[in-house]
């Protein structure tokens, strides 16, 4: 053997996947321990996985309709959906960023993937049939990755560059895995969404097990190729993710 030929080198462990690629992992709150399911277990020590948190949503307000507050004082709006509700609320914000002072509050706006996820698979089921099946818990991450381009252009626009020139403070995305996503769900899930700038938002045991068992390889990049191949099946079967948000959302 070659003693000079160099070792492959080991993929970063994901806590420090994550800090490199600019993607804050926040702890979620919102619900009771008990939402991660029975088959859980205790709650467990975070370890080292809790040096590693940015920060915290508590436990949600009876009235969110101004946005809640994480513990560094992030205004978390939303949830969206799809590309629709993004749209009109990056059109909301911009409108409060243009009359608001420099120090306006920052803000995280939430995508849901179990949510997107439950909604299509029950269109999904009502189509019925193995092709339909097949699609089933794909278009949370798909939405996510072409939402994120989206996101960005975005901001890239005139208009969110001059209302960021001006001392506002230009929104990011937050993903969320819950509900609807045990430990290891969720876990699995924060891998596919360390797109940088962004933040996921993890219960304790999903943020555990994504510290102990994620294995994060690949580029910390969309995936527009798989996201458009996945929204052209679903458009095939008659759903549209920008159907997802009502007009109203």
């Amino acid at each position: 053997m070659d003693t000079l030929t160099p070792s492959p080198v080991r993929p970063s462990g994901p806590l420090r996947r994550a800090a490199a690629a600019r993607v804050a992992l926040w702890l979620d709150r919102r619900r009771a321990p008990e939402s991660d399911g029975p088959a859980a277990g205790p709650v467990l020590d975070l370890a080292g996985a809790a040096d590693a948190v940015q920060d915290l949503l508590p436990p949600a307000p009876e009235n969110r309709s101004s946005g809640q507050l994480t513990a560094h004082g992030i205004r978390v709006v939303g949830p969206v959906h799809g590309g629709a509700g993004h749209r009109r609320l990056m059109r909301r914000l911009l409108s409060e960023a243009s009359s608001a002072c420099p120090a306006a509050r920052p803000t995280a706006i939430e995508y849901c993937v179990p949510a997107v996820d439950a909604l299509v698979d029950a269109r999904l089921d009502q189509v019925g049939g193995w092709e339909a099946k097949a699609m089933r818990s794909r278009a949370g991450i798909a939405g996510a990755h072409l939402l994120y381009d989206m996101h960005r252009r975005e901001l890239a626009s005139p208009q969110w560059t001059g209302a960021v020139a001006r001392g506002a403070a230009a929104p990011r995305l937050l993903w969320s895995t819950r509900p609807g996503a045990g430990p290891d769900r969720g876990a699995d899930l924060a891998r596919r969404l360390l797109l940088p700038g962004t933040a996921v938002a993890l219960s304790p045991r999903s943020l555990e097990s994504f510290a102990r068992h994620g294995v994060v390889t690949g580029p910390t990049v969309p995936d527009l190729a798989e996201a458009h191949r996945v929204v052209g099946v679903l458009d095939w079967f008659g759903i549209r993710l920008d159907d997802l948000d009502s007009p109203a959302g």
